[in-house]
């Protein structure tokens, strides 16, 4: 397997991603069966999902909880319109769901943008990547999949992984349910994660401040590579199953010390 970063100008308004990547200055041609791991951000920019916080006015809802939180009411007025779910929060930040992805503050990003702006997510970010390998195969007869890839805080983990905000091209769950283990015992509820694994694989390459590597290839892996569409139902489950969000919810049980 091979990791390919792709070295990218900074962006701070509309582009066209296709043309960024295939004409990259590095001259770095995409192959069949590559899987471009892009940063959810360079995509959100190319689309102009920048917010200049100027023109963002809170609604009493959004100044009641940015007291609540001690968040700028500007940026709990974007929280409250991005956001699927809000499930509380504490000082600085809401615990939300954006496309059924677990994030804190709805995603909203002040990093890499100008100042006195921040960047949105991707507003349809399935079908902006669907779009984007249609592209790869029509101009470039290359067939690709792709992983849209944010930053995450694991639970009670130190630093960031990546994680799949959505992806297209290949299948991103292994259902190794049925299956056994070295000792022979059956599998019951295991699956992997593989776009989210591509995702942590990108994010550690790509780095978290200024080295404008928003787009990885990783090259040589043994996938299944698809034409059937992914959508959030692929990766993600709903809040009220996750163990997380229910566990937390409940009572909480003194620990033994």
């Amino acid at each position: 397997m091979e990791v390919i970063p792709i070295h990218l100008d900074r962006e701070s308004s509309e582009f066209d991603v296709y043309d960024k990547i295939s004409k990259n200055r590095d001259k770095i041609n995409i192959e069949d069966n590559d899987v471009l791991v892009i940063s959810s951000k360079y995509l959100s920019i190319s689309e102009g999902r920048i917010k200049k916080l100027t023109g963002i006015k809170p609604s009493s809802q959004a100044i009641q909880a940015s007291k609540l939180y001690h968040i700028d009411p500007k940026i709990m007025e974007l929280i409250l319109r991005e956001s699927d779910e809000i499930f509380g929060g504490l000082y600085g930040f809401v615990l939300t769901s954006v496309h059924k992805v677990l994030a804190p503050n709805a995603g909203i990003d002040k990093s890499n943008v100008p100042n006195g702006s921040v960047v949105l997510y991707p507003k349809y970010p399935y079908r902006s990547i669907e779009i984007l390998k249609q592209k790869f195969l029509i101009n470039s007869w290359k067939r690709i999949g792709i992983v849209l890839s944010d930053s995450r805080i694991l639970p009670m983990r130190k630093g960031t992984v990546g994680i799949a905000l959505a992806c297209c091209g290949f299948e991103p769950v292994i259902d190794l349910k049925g299956t056994f283990d070295l000792f022979g015992n059956v599998l019951k509820y295991t699956s992997q994660n593989l776009a989210d694994c591509l995702a942590s694989i990108g994010t550690m390459i790509m780095g978290e401040s200024d080295a404008s590597t928003p787009v990885i290839i990783i090259r040589g892996l043994n996938i299944k590579m698809t034409d059937k569409p992914v959508s959030s139902d692929t990766l993600n489950i709903d809040s009220k199953f996750d163990i997380y969000v229910r566990g937390l919810s409940k009572r909480i049980v003194p620990a033994y010390n």
